[in-house]
């Protein structure tokens, strides 16, 4: 059929697809956790709304004029006046109605935004977009600073990932609401390793930035799908906790007040947005893409950055969005970087007669076994003969417990999925289930192309559970526009491995978007009194030229890191300490000096006279790659 796109609000795959949260039971339809505002094609999370009330009014009046709308305040968000507030009846009435109560400024729908990145596509295993934005000349300037912090407004960050968590400071998880913004997804880990997986390790992978404190802000959940009024929320915490410098990989069409108040707020004045364009191949000066369009006219907020991706050979990458809106561009095709590291549970291949696995049709066909498949000789689908049927309603679930969630975190399904349905009417569902009766999980519609996808459906709801149930479901309306219905093969059920370490290649401007961020780190290091606009000055005015840019981002370049730090054309390698223990001065100073440092404070402790003269201890440690001329102390020892 192929009447569309695959819709997914997986923040990790952009095929240009809306992922739709759904939660029911097995004997119920359930209701979708998004919902489309009419006309606008963009998601909300239903009722909800942000709604900011003007200065001076009192909390008592507040609280009048949420009842009189049947209203109630869910929490603040960050500014003053500005709430997530549960509404009774339709958002479209409520945004409507507020606004025409004089204390209230304005409300708006609690859009859904996505992360921006594509599906994984693992196949290099160099980080050719460090070479191509001249980083290693600019580490001859500096390698970063634990001094600056740079918020990942994102998924979260694997915080205990071995090449990360040297790099990562205390954060916050709004989706959750607590202090542990740990990474369901990968997304967020993987934007966090461009901007600063730790250098000189011996471990992984480097980032932009071999030292930068790495503040995690989950806003998304494990499904990379989230919130206008989390976004904002996560923003206004990096800018309260001290982040210089926020990246925000992610976006969607809907345009938030909320969300562009908070960014101009006081408090983030100091503060550096480096976004992405989005992946829809769109020029945003048509189609705005938010937040990355509040640095546009009419909003031109100027602590806004927007980076569309670019490919090796520099031409712009085929899903990037452009546009004068867009500033410049950054690697952003097959970018390898850190990812969380997974425990497979169980798996299953549909190899067996549906071992273990029972059907149940309320209406249309039964699911059975295919030969089309993704991997081995059959996959479960919920028409094998042909196309489904209209106003079908049929599942396939696990009668048995397919593994145990007891002491686990992070979990989800991962499978192949072939889809051909009436996009936004018909849907094939991927659930998980606790008792194996009440049932909930993510809902597809659309069409892949004839091809399996590598997807995955977020069942951390179930974690810590002692038994744990999936289930597939295909449900469709009553007209009669049908197709070939869901194909799904290779269905995993992982949990994240703690403190172990693992890397992925993806593509996206979501990972054009951290190689600019390190660069504004790395400049913010090597100038800490920089201000914003010189730190967005020098990262403009250093591009490199490209011809296939020109026209499509407002610079008509792609990032250079030597330019923007200020590195110059002569450079020097950087200093990298040696070992110089035990040697007598003369010896250690030509040492030191044949590492490109030199000889900073000498000091004289007292000693047995086998070590009279000699180096008994230096600062800092042999290993450390510091700026070119970097000094080095040392402590000498005097016999007694």
């Amino acid at each position: 059929m192929g009447r569309g796109r695959l819709c997914a609000a997986l923040g990790v795959a952009v095929l240009a697809v809306v992922l739709v949260g759904f939660a029911g039971s097995a004997g119920a339809a359930g209701r979708a956790v998004t919902l489309e505002l009419k006309g606008s094609g963009q998601a909300f999370v239903p009722g909800q709304v942000v709604v900011r009330f003007r200065a001076n009014v009192d909390p008592l009046s507040r609280r009048e004029t949420l009842s009189a709308e049947s209203a109630s305040t869910v929490k603040p968000l960050g500014l003053p006046g500005l709430q997530l507030v549960r509404v009774e009846g339709s958002v479209a009435r409520a945004i409507a109605a507020l606004p025409a109560n004089p204390a209230v400024a304005y409300a708006e729908p609690n859009w859904i935004y996505h992360a921006e990145a594509l599906p994984n596509d693992p196949r290099y295993s160099q980080l050719w977009g460090l070479a191509k934005i001249g980083a290693p000349a600019a580490w001859n300037r500096t390698t970063g600073s634990a001094g600056v912090k740079v918020a990942v407004v994102d998924t979260g960050i694997a915080t205990d990932h071995p090449d990360l968590s040297a790099n990562v400071v205390p954060g916050f998880d709004f989706v959750q609401g607590d202090s542990d913004p740990r990474d369901f997804n990968g997304h967020g880990t993987h934007v966090a390793g461009t901007i600063g997986a730790r250098g000189n390790n011996a471990i992984g992978v480097t980032g932009v930035d071999w030292q930068v404190s790495l503040m995690p802000v989950r806003v998304l959940d494990g499904s990379g799908s989230g919130s206008n009024a989390n976004v904002a929320a996560g923003f206004a915490y990096a800018c309260s906790h001290g982040a210089v410098i926020v990246n925000a990989s992610l976006g969607g069409g809907g345009y938030s007040t909320a969300m562009r108040d908070t960014i101009a707020s006081a408090s983030c004045a100091n503060t550096l947005f480096v976004v992405a364009a989005g992946n829809n191949g769109e020029n945003n000066d048509a189609t705005p893409h938010y937040p990355c369009s509040y640095g546009a006219p009419p909003d031109n907020l100027a602590n806004v950055v927007c980076v569309a991706a670019t490919d090796q050979n520099d031409a712009l990458a085929n899903f990037s969005n452009y546009g004068q809106s867009v500033d410049l561009a950054a690697p952003g095709v097959n970018i390898p970087s850190t990812w969380p590291a997974y425990d497979t549970l169980a798996s299953e291949g549909f190899e067996d007669p549906f071992a273990n696995w029972t059907t149940y049709t309320a209406a249309g066909l039964p699911f059975g076994r295919s030969t089309t498949h993704a991997g081995g000789v059959y996959s479960a689908a919920d028409s094998p003969a042909g196309t489904y049927a209209a106003n079908s309603d049929t599942w396939l679930y696990r009668s048995t417990s397919m593994a145990s969630l007891a002491g686990r975190v992070g979990c989800r399904l991962t499978y192949n999925l072939r889809l051909d349905t009436q996009l936004n009417h018909d849907y094939f569902r991927v659930y998980g289930s606790a008792d194996g009766v009440n049932f909930s999980g993510h809902q597809w519609s659309g069409s892949t192309g004839g091809s399996f996808v590598a997807l995955t459906t977020d069942v951390s709801a179930y974690d810590g559970s002692a038994a744990f149930f999936p289930a597939l479901r295909l449900t469709s309306d009553l007209d009669s526009v049908t197709g070939d219905g869901g194909y799904l093969d290779d269905l995993a059920l992982q949990c994240l491995r703690a403190g172990a370490e693992d890397y992925n290649t993806i593509s996206g401007t979501s990972m054009a978007t951290p190689h600019v961020t390190g660069v504004a780190a790395l400049v913010k290091a090597a100038h800490p009194s920089y201000t914003v606009a010189q730190l967005k000055h020098a990262i403009l005015t250093g591009v490199d030229a490209v011809g296939s840019l020109s026209g499509k981002v407002a610079t008509g370049g792609r990032l250079d890191a030597c330019k923007a730090v200020g590195c110059g054309t002569s450079l020097k390698p950087p200093c990298v300490v040696p070992n110089v223990l035990g040697k007598k001065l003369g010896v250690a100073s030509a040492t030191i000096k044949g590492r490109h440092c030199k000889v900073g404070h000498l000091h004289y402790l007292k000693s047995t006279v086998k070590k009279k003269g000699r180096v008994i201890r230096e600062s800092p440690a042999p290993g450390k790659h510091l700026g070119s001329n970097a000094a080095v102390s040392l402590w000498l020892g005097r016999g007694h």
